[in-house]
């Protein structure tokens, strides 16, 4: 339950009851987000600023349906679920254009912006729009990964097409990482991927990455030039780092994209003349489309194209969510990739 910066606590609290059109939802596992530790910490901007305390974070996670409310006919009790947590007005101008990820009333289940409660929870009360089928083979506690990998799916969706380009991803964190598999499953070339920490370094290359580089101690836009000649088709931002930012406009071809996947919580510096004097594209990412992208993304994890166990560094229990989750990554997320939280434990 967050109460407000820096206080988030486990309590006890009543067993959800489904509303009209909900369903709810035994949670198997709930990821641990980059925004959950922005909130956790408190922010004057972005999302965190956003949360509503009293609420039950968690917006990653997936689980079986035990229970539906009035008006819930197409779900079967029993059906093991992956949850899309927006909610959107169905009103607005993106609304009305199928765009319900840019909704002007978007809210997320773990409390941004309403009082909707999320997966760090044994059960959690969710409208039925929001669910869909873990496929067959998939396990249902690496299903709560589609949200995150939905995210990498929409941003490769945002690129020009991948079919034999070359690509750089700036970061090797959870979004990083789906990137990297999800640029591979749409038929990218040669994937360079840029990052700070040892361990995820060492993740990307695991994952298929045919360059990874420390820009601590190489220059990744020379890097890849040396690889490419001319510089990358697409490159991916992940990082809300100023200095990986501009190592990605520099590693640009001309006329290339830069694709910014990256959660800001402050303005970027953007040298403007560089990316004038390329006629680069710069195209942005705003979570995902969920009819769109949750089908591919539980797809792209059933078969194995998206590497569900190389995508968890850890689980852990319910009552251990701040020291072992929120601190944990707050203080040591560079020894992370994805945190998975068992309520049932």
């Amino acid at each position: 339950m967050f109460h407000g910066a820096g206080d988030v606590r486990v309590e006890e609290v009543p067993t959800p009851v489904p509303g009209e059109g909900q369903v709810l939802l035994a949670v198997t596992r709930n990821g641990l987000c980059g925004s959950d530790v922005h909130t956790y910490v408190g922010s004057d901007t972005g999302g965190a600023a956003m949360h509503v305390p009293g609420v039950v974070l968690g917006h990653e996670f997936a689980g079986t349906v035990v229970d539906v409310g009035p008006g819930v006919a197409a779900v079967a009790v029993g059906s093991p679920m992956a949850v899309a947590p927006i909610e959107w007005c169905g009103e607005c101008h993106p609304c009305r254009n199928g765009w319900v990820n840019l909704c002007r009333r978007t809210a997320i289940y773990g409390g941004y912006r309403l009082p909707l409660h999320g997966g760090l929870a044994p059960y959690v009360a969710v409208s039925h729009r929001s669910l869909y089928p873990v496929p067959d083979g998939l396990d249902v506690a690496h299903a709560a990964l589609a949200e995150p990998v939905a995210v990498a799916v929409h941003a490769v969706r945002r690129a020009p097409v991948l079919l034999g380009s070359s690509v750089l991803v700036l970061g090797a964190g959870p979004i990083g990482l789906a990137v990297l598999q999800a640029a591979r499953a749409a038929g990218a070339g040669m994937v360079a991927v840029s990052e700070l920490s040892p361990a995820r370094q060492a993740a990307a290359a695991g994952l298929g990455a045919d360059l990874v580089l420390d820009p601590t101690s190489v220059s990744a836009p020379r890097a890849v030039r040396e690889q490419t000649g001319a510089g990358v088709d697409i490159v991916f931002d992940t990082t809300a780092s100023h200095a990986a930012l501009a190592d990605g406009l520099t590693a640009a071809r001309a006329r290339g994209t830069v694709v910014s996947v990256a959660g800001w919580q402050e303005l970027a510096r953007v040298d403007m003349g560089l990316a004038m004097a390329k006629e680069l594209d710069v195209r942005f990412v705003m979570t995902y489309e969920p009819a769109v992208d949750f089908p591919v993304a539980l797809s792209l994890l059933a078969s194995g194209a998206v590497n569900a166990c190389a995508m968890v560094s850890d689980e852990i229990a319910l009552a251990d969510v701040v020291d072992l989750g929120l601190e944990e990554l707050r203080n040591h997320s560079d020894r992370h990739v994805k945190i998975l939280v068992d309520p049932s434990r």
